[in-house]
């Protein structure tokens, strides 16, 4: 059983992350006892860092160093310490005097909306135009990429392909994943996403159901189908120079050559239903030659069009910002298509 963090271990967890964001650089007790906001010693910190370390929520890079945080430390933070808010009034302000002057042509109001985001978040922003929710299913796969999680592959008729990433806590065995993968193209293979809502949402399904990844599947048919686009616009790599491990130009050349033959826009996640940001951290996003970047991606809808935003950054990119900002953007976009464009 693994060390379980106290509300000490995760206020300073918190802080060093927010930090280390800030600045990129590692950090030290003394840069937490500085702040005042602990009420304990040097050497209490000091042991903190320690036992955050032992348990892999921290690395120490060189021995005299401090900390910066793992995979595993953003995860924990993302899932149960940020604390986002609404943007500032400066940039509600700006972006509220922007779409005025967009917000009459579709392309134009996705073009600038992406432009003026990446501009805010100091990321990469990748963001579709509103499509309608009618394809075809050409096949469907299923792939284990990490413990107790399941990658569902979607090809449709139009060469678009969609990844859609599940919890699973149940480890499966390959057997097992291929058994799925089978039923699934069996039931949909070939079939318009709307005859597949529509066969999902009738009582005929139950013996498909026995299979309980298929089961979580089927749950979230609507929120799989309606995200199928691969109509981008991008705009940003050169936001991310401002982070110094992004410097490196074999990293950006990379990252542009993973955008120029379309390979991360393939291995984009669907954004949760809701307006709730996922966020996929490094290796997360499955993309071993970029597993050094983080993603934080959102849907916005307005009655039968969906549409995506996706923010790639370092792994150290503000989460609490990008998601708060992510939230509210998605909101507006959909309050927009909604009073603007649908008829």
């Amino acid at each position: 059983m693994g060390y379980e963090l106290k509300t000490r271990d995760e206020r300073v967890l918190k802080w060093l992350i927010r930090d280390h964001a800030l600045s990129g650089q590692p950090v030290g007790s003394p840069q937490l006892v500085a702040k005042g906001t602990f009420g304990v010693s040097a050497a209490t910190i000091r042991n903190v860092l320690h036992n955050l370390e032992l348990s892999g929520y921290l690395t120490q890079p060189h021995t005299s160093a401090g900390r910066i945080p793992t995979e595993k430390g953003y995860r924990y933070f993302v899932d149960r310490l940020m604390e986002p808010e609404e943007p500032s009034q400066r940039i509600i302000r700006e972006y509220e005097s922007e779409i005025s002057q967009m917000s009459v042509d579709l392309d134009m109001l996705v073009k600038n909306t992406a432009h003026f985001l990446g501009d805010v978040s100091h990321a990469l922003v990748l963001m579709s135009r509103p499509h309608k929710k009618v394809s075809r299913i050409r096949s469907l796969a299923l792939h284990e990429f990490d413990k107790d999680k399941i990658l569902l592959i979607v090809n449709t008729n139009l060469d678009q392909v969609r990844t859609v990433a599940f919890e699973f806590e149940s480890g499966l065995s390959r057997l097992v994943l291929k058994e799925a993968e089978l039923i699934l193209n069996d039931l949909f293979a070939g079939m318009d996403m709307l005859d597949i809502q529509k066969l999902v949402n009738k009582d005929g399904m139950g013996k498909a159901r026995k299979n309980p990844l298929i089961d979580k599947i089927l749950n979230q048919i609507d929120h799989i189908l309606g995200q199928i686009s691969t109509d981008y616009q991008i705009y940003g790599a050169h936001q991310l120079l401002h982070y110094p491990e992004m410097a490196d130009p074999r990293i950006m050349e990379l990252l542009l050559e993973a955008l120029d033959t379309d390979h991360l826009q393939q291995h984009l996640p669907v954004p949760q239903q809701g307006s709730i940001p996922s966020v996929l951290i490094g290796g997360e996003l499955g993309l071993k030659r970029l597993n050094n970047l983080s993603l934080v991606s959102i849907g916005y809808e307005g009655q039968d069009f969906r549409g995506d935003i996706h923010f790639v950054g370092p792994t150290r990119m503000a989460y609490e910002k990008v998601v708060s900002l992510a939230t509210y953007s998605a909101h507006k976009m959909k309050s927009i298509i909604h009073t603007e464009f649908v008829k």
